[in-house]
């Protein structure tokens, strides 16, 4: 008996272990159970260039049904990406089905990587994801109360409604620091002025996120907070030095990084006095590598902005060269929100600079193992989103939100002049009620019941409100108390026509308080910062005497000490 096989026949056997899978190294696939940036390696390296490529895409789509261009993109190029935007959204059992339908066509795939279906679902008034999904008092709200329990709670039921949809990857938390008091573009949006403390609630709300299987997403690096410019339209630049950004916008974005953020978006801002130039955050590989990466140790995803918007493309160039730029700077997920065309150029000439540039292909597969790392961490977690949604079980709003949030709101009212707090209603005598938002009307309606109520409209320019404003005016003098809503400062100069009778006057801020200031004439103001229901009736309740407002200023006020 021969202890080894014939020469002769280990040919033979050679076939029947390949054929068989004896010995052939048989294709990873993202159901393997291995570390996720194992994972993630061994995927990338067995991917084509168009299969990696398209991973490190996130693209949007239109209407509401499934798009049958992504469905081809999904199988045909490996689009690793959808996000979901307001036109999207406004029917939650079509979005889920959508989502579905994306997540079957996307783990059929060879390697069986679901889709990332990411949105903006910040919480106040950035609300993408629509239908009967919770408005909450929002970001600066959750500054005025300081507690970290609420920012982790707003973000644990903003994440069950988003998974509840199957959306696994949120815009969200906003930790820019607030500085410019124009600057409205984030406003309330952000938590406060204080960089140790939004970075703190930031992480509390990402943590939130966790729970309920969501990756949370830091924005927009490295701060939006110094501009009041809009990079939608234009390239906003922040006339900031280093060691600035380092003192005050960099702070939060340390935290979050400590405290283990999967995602953060890139801005698309200038900044001169960092990078000589004004090359947007998102192309920039001083901000992105040297900043990012080398000095604040971030090893997560770093996701762009969409890259369709102005501020990304001010210098004319066309988005293909400006998704390459952003790849070649430090990008790892390039968000293009629209539209086919655009889609399929980025596609095609990405991968001729794949095939063409060692360099870049490396740069792209460095990208796609990050993104799919992430994938794995999150998408295969105990608590993860599930891939197809179950409509007939869709609990939105959260069982707990209504609840939650009027007290989160209650306990961020902030009482900024007291003139006439409380005020009862059978105190307030005649009351005129100034605003537009229906649930405005609504509270106030149920607490001074024989109020009259009066339109607040917008107008085309500073004439045309302050004629508006002497018209509440005139009608105001056969009232006792005349209550009216400042969101903005347009809105203020409306508002301030109504200086002569000051006495009469109670402000409710919402958003921002920062146009408090333009109206400092005025005796009783709250700052109530949400424009959703429960907003509004914790503000009249504190108003009526129900609670004494304990909500702190989260911005400072010039007209207060």
């Amino acid at each position: 008996m021969h202890r080894f096989a014939p020469l002769s026949i280990l040919p033979l056997l050679f076939f029947l272990c390949v054929a068989f899978g004896g010995g052939a190294q048989e294709t990873p696939h993202f159901s393997d159970d291995v570390a996720p940036e194992v994972l993630a390696q061994s995927l990338v390296n067995a991917m084509s260039d168009q299969e990696a490529l398209g991973q490190t895409l996130m693209f949007g789509y239109p209407g509401q049904a499934p798009d049958p261009l992504i469905l081809k993109r999904i199988q045909e190029q490996g689009l690793g990406g959808v996000k979901i935007f307001g036109w999207n959204a406004t029917d939650l059992n079509v979005l889920a089905e959508t989502v579905g339908r994306y997540q079957r066509e996307s783990i059929s795939t060879r390697f069986g990587i679901p889709l990332l279906v990411a949105t903006d679902q910040e919480g106040g008034w950035v609300r993408h994801v629509k239908g009967e999904s919770s408005i909450t008092p929002g970001n600066m709200a959750i500054g005025a109360d300081g507690l970290p329990y609420d920012a982790w709670k707003t973000g644990e039921i903003i994440g069950k409604e988003l998974a509840a949809v199957g959306v696994n990857m949120n815009f969200a938390p906003t930790v820019d620091v607030f500085v410019d008091p124009r600057a409205d573009v984030i406003g309330p949006r952000a938590f406060m002025a204080d960089p140790g403390q939004t970075g703190i609630l930031g992480l509390s709300f990402a943590k939130g996120h966790e729970v309920s299987g969501v990756i949370g997403t830091a924005k927009h690096f490295p701060g939006h907070g110094d501009t009041s410019e809009d990079s939608h339209g234009t390239l906003p630049t922040v006339n900031a030095p280093l060691s600035l950004l380092r003192e005050r916008d960099l702070i939060p974005y340390r935290t979050l990084i400590a405290g283990g953020i999967p995602a953060i978006m890139v801005g698309h801002l200038a900044f001169p006095e960092i990078t000589g130039n004004r090359v947007p955050a998102t192309l920039s590989p001083v901000l992105l590598e040297t900043l990012l990466r080398d000095e604040l140790g971030f090893e997560g995803v770093a996701i762009t902005d969409d890259l369709f918007m102005t501020g990304a493309r001010s210098d004319g160039s066309p988005l293909d060269e400006v998704c390459y730029r952003a790849m070649t700077a430090g990008a790892d997920l390039l968000l293009v929100s629209q539209g086919p065309n655009d889609h399929q150029a980025i596609n095609s000439t990405l991968l001729e600079r794949m095939k063409e540039e060692e360099s870049f292909n490396a740069r792209v597969r460095q990208a796609a193992a990050r993104v799919i790392a992430m994938k794995a961490r999150y998408i295969k977690g105990k608590n993860a989103v599930p891939l197809e949604p179950a409509t007939e079980e869709m609990a939105i709003p959260a069982q707990e939100a209504p609840s939650f949030f009027l007290e989160q709101a209650a306990r961020s009212i902030t009482a900024v002049r007291s003139k006439r707090l409380p005020l009862p209603p059978e105190e307030a005598g005649k009351v005129l009620l100034a605003g537009f938002y229906p649930d405005f009307f609504t509270a106030g309606l149920e607490r001074y019941e024989e109020a009259k109520t009066w339109k607040l409209t917008y107008q085309s320019d500073v004439a045309s409100y302050q004629q508006r404003g002497r018209e509440l005016l005139r009608a105001a003098q056969n009232y006792d108390t005349v209550i009216v809503l400042l969101p903005d400062e347009d809105m203020a100069i409306l508002l301030e026509e109504l200086e002569p009778i000051a006495s009469k006057v109670i402000v409710l801020s919402v958003l921002s308080p920062a146009h408090l200031d333009a109206l400092s004439w005025a005796q009783t103001s709250l700052a109530a910062y949400g424009t959703g229901e429960e907003s509004f009736k914790a503000a009249f309740a504190a108003l009526a005497g129900d609670f004494t407002p304990q909500g702190t200023l989260p911005i400072p006020l010039q007209s207060v000490p």
